[in-house]
């Protein structure tokens, strides 16, 4: 029994309407080698020739013209399932809790805990550098934060576990040797940071500080993950990153 997709019905369709393959693959959101291999593929799946190509002149053949109309109701059929499938798609989307959370959530303990929850309750989890604004400017309802500094009164938090704060070196600087880190370990360093006015930088800084010291910082980027591709390059011995959460 053939089972034809949306692709080749939707590709058939359009070539036997425009009789042009360069029309035809713009039609149908692929390239005239994909339209080609498609159409080859619907008449393999139906074991007939649909198309016969005269002298340059793309003609149906006497099957392809009398199937025409019968994948043209399925082709309409399959866009009328995708079109309300979208929508469902969308109306639940607009429904979910948004839930914005910091780069390299995965990697957090609590991670797996908020995803099961995130299927129980149509929870949608979208990453970004600054959950916290993401929240106060009321594009998410909950934000998960690797720490909180001062919130305004209105805002809750509730605490769901607690991580290392991570040095990312490369493995020619000797630190690397070592299971664990203090941070004065680090203070004769390079770091790499992130942006001095993002929050989690910040609280480095004041980390540091506390521990007697003033991070060396070589670079400051936007992104963690950018930082610690950099330190994993290793373009220089000490570079090290202490602004990431792990």
């Amino acid at each position: 029994m053939s089972t034809l997709d949306f692709k080749q019905t939707i590709a058939f369709v359009n070539l036997a309407n425009t009789l042009d393959y360069q029309y035809a693959a713009k039609k149908s959101g692929i390239t005239v080698d994909e339209l080609v291999r498609t159409i080859k593929a619907l008449e393999e799946e139906l074991n007939v020739k649909l198309i016969r190509p005269e002298g340059g002149v793309v003609e149906l053949t006497e099957i392809g013209a009398k199937l025409l109309p019968l994948i043209t109701e399925i082709a309409q059929k399959h866009a009328k399932l995708l079109s309300v499938v979208t929508d469902y798609r969308k109306k639940e989307a607009e429904e979910a809790i948004k839930v914005t959370v910091v780069p390299g959530f995965a990697n957090y303990q609590a991670a797996p805990v908020v995803k099961k929850l995130a299927q129980q309750h149509k929870m949608n989890i979208v990453e970004d550098v600054d959950p916290m604004a993401q929240l106060q400017q009321g594009e998410s309802e909950l934000a998960f934060i690797s720490y909180a500094g001062k919130l305004p009164d209105d805002f809750e938090v509730l605490s769901v576990g607690t991580d290392d704060l991570v040095a990312y070196i490369p493995a020619r600087n000797p630190l690397s040797e070592q299971k664990e880190l203090t941070l004065t370990d680090l203070k004769t360093e390079k770091f790499l940071t992130l942006n001095h006015q993002n929050p989690f930088a910040v609280f480095v800084q004041q980390v540091c500080a506390a521990a007697g010291f003033d991070p060396y910082s070589v670079f400051e980027g936007e992104k963690g993950r950018t930082l610690v591709n950099m330190v994993a390059l290793g373009d220089e011995d000490n570079l090290v990153d202490g602004t990431i959460n792990k």
